[in-house]
């Protein structure tokens, strides 16, 4: 039960977080970004010392092919933290929930065409019923901003895909990440005009909230890691909806945005999809004589963080 509140808990606390991002819409989404990045790495790095697993992080450093693949997982991630944040300050909350729910699907692209794996029939009509649902959200829900979705989906599919290659644990993996967009935050300071400073218009208030944006990005990480030790892989896939969901609410309820019709068929399509993802290894693997299947994309989803 702890195991299943801890997992719950942290995708309503991803979804959530667009509120927290909006309670500083004043400040450029860039410079939240910076922050984020910053912050975060000072509290990972208090986390390891007081866990005393710093030892893990810098293994990783020193490993030039896990150093190669967490430095293009730290581009992916740095254009999802960015679009996120800037769907979240400008009202597009619709639409970063629905790239968390297409990410998948593009997971289980690159898995059958980079890693050869086979493709069953219930995942190819999962794959095209997702595909239809976002050709028509592109042509016929002008509402929305298509570029949004398309990116958030896009960069954690391929990050999650990344991440599946990767040795190392979570944290430690986050921490490489957010490291090297640490040195990416100073070398841009210092080699153009952009800057941490939060405009004339910040008080202590802000500040406050910007020291925060480390505890907002690693307790769900900690909460997800916990988590993912104590329940079964395919609980940990249903509590995926969560993230999504909790994203629709806050859309609805507290940005006001208003789906049209075709936007909530599409929107059905893509979800009907996932549970298609999900439902049918699950299935499959209680068959008499079947071994476990973990669905696809779901490892590195239960264990990451927005």
């Amino acid at each position: 039960m702890a195991g299943v509140a801890a997992m719950a808990l942290a995708n309503v606390i991803l979804g959530a977080s667009s509120l927290y991002w909006r309670a500083l819409s004043h400040v450029s989404p860039t410079t939240l970004l910076g922050y984020r990045i910053l912050v975060s790495l000072i509290t990972l790095g208090i986390v390891l010392a007081l866990l005393k697993r710093m030892r893990p992080v810098v293994d990783a450093a020193s490993d030039s092919r896990l150093l190669l693949l967490h430095l293009m997982a730290a581009i992916l991630v740095c254009a999802n933290w960015l679009t996120f944040i800037w769907g979240s300050v400008h009202g597009h909350v619709l639409e970063t929930g629905l790239g968390y729910l297409i990410a998948p699907a593009v997971t289980i692209v690159l898995g059958a065409g980079v890693m050869r794996e086979r493709l069953d029939s219930v995942r190819v009509v999962a794959l095209v019923l997702c595909l239809s649902g976002i050709i028509l959200l592109i042509a016929r829900s002008h509402e929305l901003e298509s570029w949004v979705y398309l990116t958030i989906g896009t960069t954690w599919g391929i990050y999650s895909f990344l991440k599946k290659l990767t040795t190392a644990d979570p944290f430690t993996g986050l921490t490489l990440e957010t490291a090297i967009l640490a040195v990416g935050v100073g070398v841009t300071v210092l080699a153009s005009t952009y800057s941490l400073a939060p405009g004339p218009d910040a008080d202590t208030s802000d500040f406050v909230l910007l020291a925060l944006c480390g505890v907002v990005s690693v307790t769900p990480l900690w909460l997800i890691s916990f988590g993912a030790k104590k329940i079964t892989l395919s609980t940990a896939g249903f509590l995926q909806y969560v993230l999504p969901t909790t994203q629709l609410v806050v859309a609805l309820v507290f940005y006001g945005q208003q789906p049209s019709g075709n936007t909530l068929v599409s929107y059905a399509m893509v979800w009907l999809s996932l549970i298609l993802i999900l439902v049918y290894p699950v299935l499959r693997a209680r068959r008499p004589g079947s071994a476990p299947t973990e669905p696809p994309a779901l490892a590195e989803d239960r264990r990451s963080g927005l």
